[in-house]
Protein backbone atom coordinates (compact mmCIF):
# COMPACT_ATOMS: atom_id res chain seq x y z
CA UNK A 1 0.00 0.00 0.00
CA UNK A 2 2.47 2.50 0.93
CA UNK A 3 4.77 1.93 -2.53
CA UNK A 4 1.00 2.39 -4.65
CA UNK A 5 0.59 5.95 -2.04
CA UNK A 6 3.99 6.64 -3.15
CA UNK A 7 3.40 6.24 -6.80
CA UNK A 8 0.09 8.39 -6.59
CA UNK A 9 2.09 11.22 -5.17
CA UNK A 10 4.47 11.10 -7.41
CA UNK A 11 2.27 11.12 -10.18
CA UNK A 12 0.52 14.70 -9.13
CA UNK A 13 3.18 16.41 -8.13
CA UNK A 14 5.23 18.21 -10.44
CA UNK A 15 8.98 17.37 -10.86
CA UNK A 16 10.31 20.60 -13.09
CA UNK A 17 8.83 24.04 -12.94
CA UNK A 18 9.00 27.19 -15.56
CA UNK A 19 9.10 30.08 -12.93
CA UNK A 20 8.55 33.67 -14.48
CA UNK A 21 9.59 36.46 -11.75
CA UNK A 22 8.35 39.88 -12.20
CA UNK A 23 11.06 41.92 -10.45
CA UNK A 24 9.03 45.45 -10.40
CA UNK A 25 6.36 43.54 -8.58
CA UNK A 26 5.69 44.32 -4.99
CA UNK A 27 7.96 47.38 -4.78
CA UNK A 28 10.72 45.50 -6.43
CA UNK A 29 10.75 42.86 -3.71
CA UNK A 30 9.79 40.13 -5.90
CA UNK A 31 13.07 38.38 -6.36
CA UNK A 32 13.99 38.45 -3.00
CA UNK A 33 11.06 37.45 -1.67
CA UNK A 34 11.09 34.33 -4.62
CA UNK A 35 14.74 33.56 -3.52
CA UNK A 36 14.28 33.41 0.22
CA UNK A 37 11.27 31.81 0.80
CA UNK A 38 9.79 30.01 -2.62
CA UNK A 39 13.22 28.71 -3.97
CA UNK A 40 14.38 27.17 -0.63
CA UNK A 41 11.18 25.04 -0.26
CA UNK A 42 10.89 23.77 -4.11
CA UNK A 43 14.66 22.70 -3.51
CA UNK A 44 13.43 20.40 -0.55
CA UNK A 45 11.18 19.05 -2.54
CA UNK A 46 13.27 18.17 -5.15
CA UNK A 47 12.02 20.13 -7.64
CA UNK A 48 13.63 21.74 -10.68
CA UNK A 49 13.17 24.75 -11.83
CA UNK A 50 13.92 27.22 -14.81
CA UNK A 51 13.50 30.55 -13.57
CA UNK A 52 13.33 33.37 -15.62
CA UNK A 53 13.32 37.36 -14.59
CA UNK A 54 11.09 39.35 -16.73
CA UNK A 55 12.20 42.74 -18.10
CA UNK A 56 9.07 43.58 -19.91
CA UNK A 57 5.27 43.10 -19.97
CA UNK A 58 4.14 40.23 -22.15
CA UNK A 59 7.46 39.02 -22.40
CA UNK A 60 5.86 35.38 -20.75
CA UNK A 61 3.43 35.62 -23.64
CA UNK A 62 6.68 36.25 -26.61
CA UNK A 63 8.99 33.33 -24.26
CA UNK A 64 6.23 30.51 -24.28
CA UNK A 65 5.63 30.61 -27.87
CA UNK A 66 8.57 28.53 -28.50
CA UNK A 67 9.48 27.17 -25.66
CA UNK A 68 10.16 22.96 -25.27
CA UNK A 69 6.72 22.74 -23.61
CA UNK A 70 7.85 18.98 -22.62
CA UNK A 71 10.19 20.09 -20.32
CA UNK A 72 7.88 20.91 -17.96
CA UNK A 73 5.23 19.96 -15.80
CA UNK A 74 4.05 23.34 -14.54
CA UNK A 75 4.33 27.01 -15.05
CA UNK A 76 4.87 29.45 -11.54
CA UNK A 77 4.12 33.00 -11.97
CA UNK A 78 5.63 35.52 -9.55
CA UNK A 79 3.91 38.66 -9.46
CA UNK A 80 0.41 40.08 -9.18
CA UNK A 81 -2.11 39.17 -11.18
CA UNK A 82 -1.26 40.49 -14.88
CA UNK A 83 2.26 38.29 -14.71
CA UNK A 84 -0.71 35.64 -14.69
CA UNK A 85 -2.75 36.59 -16.85
CA UNK A 86 0.45 36.75 -19.32
CA UNK A 87 1.05 33.67 -18.46
CA UNK A 88 -2.06 32.19 -19.07
CA UNK A 89 -2.17 33.76 -22.60
CA UNK A 90 1.13 32.89 -23.10
CA UNK A 91 0.19 29.01 -23.12
CA UNK A 92 -2.93 29.03 -24.50
CA UNK A 93 -2.02 30.94 -27.51
CA UNK A 94 0.94 28.41 -28.01
CA UNK A 95 -1.30 25.89 -27.55
CA UNK A 96 -3.82 27.01 -30.27
CA UNK A 97 -0.79 27.12 -32.77
CA UNK A 98 0.11 23.87 -32.00
CA UNK A 99 -3.15 22.26 -32.63
CA UNK A 100 -3.57 24.27 -36.11
CA UNK A 101 -6.86 26.62 -33.77
CA UNK A 102 -7.13 29.85 -35.54
CA UNK A 103 -6.91 31.88 -31.92
CA UNK A 104 -8.61 34.73 -33.95
CA UNK A 105 -11.65 33.30 -34.77
CA UNK A 106 -14.20 33.93 -32.41
CA UNK A 107 -16.08 30.83 -33.03
CA UNK A 108 -13.38 28.40 -32.62
CA UNK A 109 -13.38 26.27 -29.16
CA UNK A 110 -10.20 26.57 -27.44
CA UNK A 111 -7.53 23.57 -27.39
CA UNK A 112 -7.15 23.19 -23.40
CA UNK A 113 -4.22 22.72 -21.14
CA UNK A 114 -3.04 20.08 -18.96
CA UNK A 115 -0.03 22.09 -17.69
CA UNK A 116 -1.30 23.78 -14.61
CA UNK A 117 -0.44 27.44 -14.03
CA UNK A 118 -0.05 28.63 -10.73
CA UNK A 119 0.56 32.48 -8.97
CA UNK A 120 2.39 33.35 -6.18
CA UNK A 121 1.24 36.82 -5.19
CA UNK A 122 4.38 39.68 -4.64
CA UNK A 123 1.95 42.65 -6.84
CA UNK A 124 -0.01 45.31 -5.90
CA UNK A 125 -3.38 42.83 -7.49
CA UNK A 126 -3.31 40.05 -5.80
CA UNK A 127 -7.40 39.27 -6.29
CA UNK A 128 -7.00 35.53 -7.60
CA UNK A 129 -4.78 33.85 -5.30
CA UNK A 130 -7.03 35.47 -2.79
CA UNK A 131 -9.79 33.79 -4.59
CA UNK A 132 -7.25 30.50 -4.88
CA UNK A 133 -6.62 30.08 -1.14
CA UNK A 134 -8.01 32.61 0.60
CA UNK A 135 -4.65 33.65 1.45
CA UNK A 136 -2.06 35.98 0.27
CA UNK A 137 0.32 33.89 2.07
CA UNK A 138 3.38 33.48 -0.16
CA UNK A 139 4.62 29.88 1.55
CA UNK A 140 0.57 29.00 1.67
CA UNK A 141 0.82 29.43 -2.27
CA UNK A 142 4.01 27.84 -2.35
CA UNK A 143 3.38 24.58 -0.90
CA UNK A 144 0.07 24.24 -2.62
CA UNK A 145 2.22 24.17 -6.33
CA UNK A 146 4.63 21.39 -4.32
CA UNK A 147 1.82 19.45 -3.72
CA UNK A 148 0.24 19.40 -6.72
CA UNK A 149 -3.09 20.57 -6.05
CA UNK A 150 -5.38 21.62 -9.02
CA UNK A 151 -8.23 22.21 -10.01
CA UNK A 152 -9.62 22.57 -13.59
CA UNK A 153 -10.54 26.98 -14.49
CA UNK A 154 -12.47 28.68 -17.01
CA UNK A 155 -10.97 31.60 -19.27
CA UNK A 156 -12.87 33.71 -21.83
CA UNK A 157 -11.69 35.09 -24.91
CA UNK A 158 -11.75 38.90 -25.84
CA UNK A 159 -12.09 39.30 -29.79
CA UNK A 160 -12.58 42.83 -31.52
CA UNK A 161 -13.14 42.90 -35.53
CA UNK A 162 -11.93 38.88 -36.02
CA UNK A 163 -9.04 39.42 -33.94
CA UNK A 164 -7.97 37.77 -29.86
CA UNK A 165 -7.50 40.59 -27.63
CA UNK A 166 -6.76 38.42 -24.76
CA UNK A 167 -7.40 35.46 -22.95
CA UNK A 168 -9.15 36.13 -19.56
CA UNK A 169 -9.33 34.07 -16.21
CA UNK A 170 -10.22 36.30 -13.84
CA UNK A 171 -13.06 39.33 -14.98
CA UNK A 172 -13.79 41.15 -17.67
CA UNK A 173 -14.75 44.66 -17.51
CA UNK A 174 -16.30 47.57 -20.18
CA UNK A 175 -17.03 51.36 -19.67
CA UNK A 176 -16.92 52.24 -15.81
CA UNK A 177 -14.55 49.62 -14.84
CA UNK A 178 -11.93 49.81 -17.67
CA UNK A 179 -11.67 53.60 -17.19
CA UNK A 180 -11.34 53.02 -13.40
CA UNK A 181 -8.38 50.52 -14.39
CA UNK A 182 -7.08 52.54 -17.47
CA UNK A 183 -6.65 55.67 -14.61
CA UNK A 184 -4.81 53.54 -12.14
CA UNK A 185 -2.01 53.14 -14.71
CA UNK A 186 -1.28 56.50 -14.80
CA UNK A 187 -0.45 55.96 -10.79
CA UNK A 188 1.34 53.28 -10.32
CA UNK A 189 3.98 54.88 -8.11
CA UNK A 190 1.44 54.56 -5.38
CA UNK A 191 1.85 51.53 -5.58
CA UNK A 192 -1.95 48.77 -3.91
CA UNK A 193 -2.91 52.37 -2.52
CA UNK A 194 -3.98 53.89 -6.08
CA UNK A 195 -6.64 51.21 -6.18
CA UNK A 196 -8.31 52.69 -3.76
CA UNK A 197 -7.58 56.50 -4.60
CA UNK A 198 -8.31 56.67 -8.36
CA UNK A 199 -11.64 54.40 -8.76
CA UNK A 200 -13.12 57.03 -6.72
CA UNK A 201 -12.29 59.91 -8.89
CA UNK A 202 -13.22 57.76 -11.93
CA UNK A 203 -16.76 57.37 -10.55
CA UNK A 204 -17.75 60.72 -10.38
CA UNK A 205 -17.11 61.33 -13.42
CA UNK A 206 -18.77 57.94 -15.22
CA UNK A 207 -21.10 58.92 -18.17
CA UNK A 208 -23.51 56.45 -19.58
CA UNK A 209 -22.58 54.79 -22.94
CA UNK A 210 -25.96 53.42 -25.52
CA UNK A 211 -24.72 49.98 -26.26
CA UNK A 212 -26.39 46.99 -28.17
CA UNK A 213 -25.84 43.89 -26.93
CA UNK A 214 -26.68 40.21 -28.69
CA UNK A 215 -26.17 37.26 -26.22
CA UNK A 216 -26.19 33.55 -26.31
CA UNK A 217 -28.38 32.30 -23.16
CA UNK A 218 -27.04 29.32 -21.21
CA UNK A 219 -28.50 26.21 -20.39
CA UNK A 220 -27.69 25.65 -16.82
CA UNK A 221 -26.26 21.59 -16.21
CA UNK A 222 -24.27 20.27 -13.81
CA UNK A 223 -20.59 19.52 -14.46
CA UNK A 224 -17.82 17.93 -12.31
CA UNK A 225 -14.42 19.13 -14.94
CA UNK A 226 -13.13 20.54 -12.08
CA UNK A 227 -12.66 17.05 -10.02
CA UNK A 228 -10.84 15.90 -12.94
CA UNK A 229 -7.25 15.06 -11.51
CA UNK A 230 -4.33 15.61 -14.05
CA UNK A 231 -1.30 13.49 -14.39
CA UNK A 232 1.74 15.40 -14.63
CA UNK A 233 2.88 13.58 -18.48
CA UNK A 234 4.57 16.05 -20.49
CA UNK A 235 1.94 18.46 -22.84
CA UNK A 236 3.34 17.09 -26.15
CA UNK A 237 3.96 19.93 -27.92
CA UNK A 238 6.25 21.22 -30.86
CA UNK A 239 8.38 24.53 -31.00
CA UNK A 240 7.08 26.86 -32.83
CA UNK A 241 8.90 26.87 -36.61
CA UNK A 242 7.05 23.13 -37.03
CA UNK A 243 4.90 23.31 -39.89
CA UNK A 244 1.33 23.07 -38.41
CA UNK A 245 0.31 20.46 -40.42
CA UNK A 246 2.77 18.22 -37.98
CA UNK A 247 1.47 19.46 -35.04
CA UNK A 248 -2.77 18.94 -35.67
CA UNK A 249 -1.28 15.11 -35.49
CA UNK A 250 -0.03 15.28 -32.39
CA UNK A 251 -1.77 13.47 -29.56
CA UNK A 252 -2.83 15.98 -26.59
CA UNK A 253 -2.18 14.46 -22.99
CA UNK A 254 -5.03 14.60 -20.45
CA UNK A 255 -6.18 17.08 -21.85
CA UNK A 256 -9.60 18.05 -20.40
CA UNK A 257 -12.23 17.90 -23.02
CA UNK A 258 -14.86 20.71 -23.41
CA UNK A 259 -18.44 20.43 -24.28
CA UNK A 260 -20.02 23.77 -25.62
CA UNK A 261 -23.37 24.05 -25.99
CA UNK A 262 -24.54 23.73 -29.22
CA UNK A 263 -26.02 27.23 -30.49
CA UNK A 264 -27.46 29.22 -33.96
CA UNK A 265 -28.25 32.25 -35.05
CA UNK A 266 -31.59 31.80 -33.79
CA UNK A 267 -30.42 31.42 -29.84
CA UNK A 268 -28.75 35.16 -29.73
CA UNK A 269 -31.13 37.06 -27.97
CA UNK A 270 -30.71 40.73 -28.08
CA UNK A 271 -31.13 44.08 -25.51
CA UNK A 272 -30.72 47.86 -26.31
CA UNK A 273 -29.79 49.97 -23.01
CA UNK A 274 -27.71 52.98 -21.99
CA UNK A 275 -25.62 51.87 -19.00
CA UNK A 276 -22.35 52.50 -16.98
CA UNK A 277 -20.28 49.31 -17.73
CA UNK A 278 -21.01 46.24 -18.94
CA UNK A 279 -18.95 43.71 -16.67
CA UNK A 280 -18.13 39.82 -16.05
CA UNK A 281 -16.71 37.50 -13.97
CA UNK A 282 -14.71 34.94 -14.96
CA UNK A 283 -14.92 33.33 -11.46
CA UNK A 284 -18.08 33.53 -10.70
CA UNK A 285 -19.30 34.01 -7.20
CA UNK A 286 -22.10 32.18 -5.50
CA UNK A 287 -23.34 33.53 -2.09
CA UNK A 288 -22.43 31.02 1.15
CA UNK A 289 -23.51 31.92 5.10
CA UNK A 290 -23.54 35.86 3.71
CA UNK A 291 -20.56 36.02 1.81
CA UNK A 292 -19.53 35.51 -1.70
CA UNK A 293 -17.59 32.27 -2.25
CA UNK A 294 -15.31 31.98 -6.15
CA UNK A 295 -16.59 29.43 -8.36
CA UNK A 296 -13.62 28.33 -10.82
CA UNK A 297 -15.61 26.32 -13.35
CA UNK A 298 -19.50 27.38 -13.57
CA UNK A 299 -20.96 26.22 -16.34
CA UNK A 300 -21.42 29.73 -17.71
CA UNK A 301 -21.07 33.15 -17.06
CA UNK A 302 -23.01 36.20 -15.31
CA UNK A 303 -23.26 39.08 -17.15
CA UNK A 304 -24.54 42.57 -15.69
CA UNK A 305 -25.05 45.80 -17.19
CA UNK A 306 -24.97 48.89 -14.92
CA UNK A 307 -28.09 51.12 -16.10
CA UNK A 308 -28.96 54.58 -14.64
CA UNK A 309 -28.40 55.20 -11.18
CA UNK A 310 -27.53 57.43 -8.42
CA UNK A 311 -23.99 58.02 -7.40
CA UNK A 312 -25.06 56.91 -3.56
CA UNK A 313 -26.77 54.16 -5.25
CA UNK A 314 -23.65 53.63 -7.14
CA UNK A 315 -21.64 53.66 -4.87
CA UNK A 316 -23.14 51.24 -2.47
CA UNK A 317 -23.19 48.59 -5.31
CA UNK A 318 -19.59 49.01 -5.56
CA UNK A 319 -18.86 48.65 -2.12
CA UNK A 320 -20.82 45.23 -2.26
CA UNK A 321 -18.79 44.40 -4.84
CA UNK A 322 -15.43 45.16 -3.38
CA UNK A 323 -15.62 43.48 -0.19
CA UNK A 324 -17.29 40.43 -1.51
CA UNK A 325 -20.96 41.18 0.13
CA UNK A 326 -24.14 39.01 -0.80
CA UNK A 327 -26.46 40.70 -2.85
CA UNK A 328 -23.94 43.15 -4.71
CA UNK A 329 -26.27 42.34 -7.81
CA UNK A 330 -29.67 42.88 -5.78
CA UNK A 331 -30.03 46.40 -7.73
CA UNK A 332 -32.86 47.66 -9.59
CA UNK A 333 -30.67 49.37 -11.70
CA UNK A 334 -28.77 45.96 -12.41
CA UNK A 335 -29.70 44.05 -15.26
CA UNK A 336 -28.04 40.15 -15.02
CA UNK A 337 -28.50 37.75 -18.05
CA UNK A 338 -26.58 34.18 -18.08
CA UNK A 339 -24.46 33.33 -21.01
CA UNK A 340 -21.73 31.25 -22.34
CA UNK A 341 -21.17 34.16 -25.15
CA UNK A 342 -21.77 37.42 -25.82
CA UNK A 343 -21.52 40.87 -28.29
CA UNK A 344 -21.44 44.50 -27.13
CA UNK A 345 -21.77 47.00 -30.08
CA UNK A 346 -21.18 50.63 -29.18
CA UNK A 347 -24.15 53.13 -31.10
CA UNK A 348 -22.73 56.15 -32.26
CA UNK A 349 -19.34 55.63 -31.09
CA UNK A 350 -17.01 55.59 -34.39
CA UNK A 351 -17.28 58.15 -37.53
CA UNK A 352 -16.11 58.16 -40.56
CA UNK A 353 -12.63 59.43 -41.73
CA UNK A 354 -11.29 61.05 -45.13
CA UNK A 355 -10.52 57.80 -46.45
CA UNK A 356 -13.62 55.88 -45.63
CA UNK A 357 -12.88 54.01 -42.63
CA UNK A 358 -13.86 54.90 -39.18
CA UNK A 359 -12.34 55.83 -36.26
CA UNK A 360 -13.55 55.47 -32.12
CA UNK A 361 -14.97 58.86 -31.18
CA UNK A 362 -13.47 58.60 -28.03
CA UNK A 363 -11.53 56.08 -26.39
CA UNK A 364 -12.99 52.97 -24.48
CA UNK A 365 -11.18 50.66 -22.40
CA UNK A 366 -11.96 47.12 -21.52
CA UNK A 367 -10.65 45.75 -17.58
CA UNK A 368 -9.14 42.70 -18.42
CA UNK A 369 -7.70 40.52 -15.63
CA UNK A 370 -6.50 44.25 -14.62
CA UNK A 371 -4.82 45.37 -17.98
CA UNK A 372 -6.48 48.37 -19.67
CA UNK A 373 -7.37 47.17 -23.16
CA UNK A 374 -8.31 50.50 -25.62
CA UNK A 375 -11.33 49.69 -27.96
CA UNK A 376 -10.22 49.73 -30.91
CA UNK A 377 -13.29 49.32 -32.72
CA UNK A 378 -17.22 49.80 -31.98
CA UNK A 379 -17.60 46.14 -31.45
CA UNK A 380 -16.24 43.20 -29.49
CA UNK A 381 -17.28 39.60 -28.53
CA UNK A 382 -16.47 37.76 -25.65
CA UNK A 383 -16.95 33.84 -25.13
CA UNK A 384 -16.77 31.26 -22.28
CA UNK A 385 -14.69 28.43 -22.21
CA UNK A 386 -15.44 26.08 -19.87
CA UNK A 387 -12.11 24.37 -17.91
CA UNK A 388 -9.66 25.39 -20.04
CA UNK A 389 -7.06 25.95 -17.67
CA UNK A 390 -5.51 24.25 -14.86
CA UNK A 391 -4.95 26.20 -11.98
CA UNK A 392 -2.79 25.29 -8.48
CA UNK A 393 -4.46 24.73 -5.85
CA UNK A 394 -7.16 22.80 -3.66
CA UNK A 395 -11.21 24.38 -3.99
CA UNK A 396 -14.23 23.11 -2.43
CA UNK A 397 -16.18 21.21 -5.15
Amino acid sequence: MSALFELRINLTRPKRLLVFVNPLSGHKKSVKIYRAKVLPLFNLAGIHTQTIETSRCGEPIDLLSTFDLRLIHGIVSIGGDGMFSDCVNGLLSRLQTDSGVDKNDPDADITTSNIPVGIIPTGSGNYLVNYIHGTKDVETATLKIILGDHHMSNVVSLHQEQKLSRYASLLMGFGLVGRMMHDCEKFRWLGPSRYNVVPVATLTQRKLVDVHVEYVPAEEKKSNHSLIPLKYSRQVSLPASHPTKNRKLLPRLNSVPVEPPAFNKADWRKLDCSVYGVDTYVVTQREKGGSLVPRFADGALTLWLTERCSLPEHVEQLSRLQHAKAGYLDFDFIRQVRTTRYRVKLKDASSKNSEGGRHQKKKYYINVDGEAIELLTHEFEVKLHHCAMPIYGKIDS
